[in-house]
């Protein structure tokens, strides 16, 4: 097993698109260096970064769930943001679908 990824390796390996992969990295999210005009990564820092984002997510999820259970209310919980979400960078942009005539 290879112990340094490429960009679309790790983005691969996280199960995330190329662009959001390079967003992490160009914002020091994701632990990674450019090499000449190349991202690397070492896989157990990829593996590492998912660690620690599941733990804070999962986290985050409990925490609102005793929230919402102590204040009695009931409904869906709101969705968790990541990293990326949380800085405004990406967010809910539809297109608009043709319309066939």
């Amino acid at each position: 097993m290879k112990e340094t990824l490429n960009l679309d390796e790790a983005a691969e390996l996280m199960n995330i698109g190329t662009e959001t992969a390079r967003e992490l990295a160009d914002k020091g999210v994701l632990p990674g260096c450019k090499v000449g005009v190349a991202w690397v990564f070492l896989r157990d820092d990829v593996l590492g970064y998912l660690r620690d984002e599941v733990r804070r997510q999962t986290n985050q999820r409990i925490a609102k769930a005793e929230a919402n259970k102590t204040l009695g209310g009931e409904g869906k919980l709101p969705r968790v943001k990541t990293g990326v979400n949380n800085s405004g960078v990406r967010g809910s942009r539809r297109k608009e679908l043709p319309i066939w005539r």
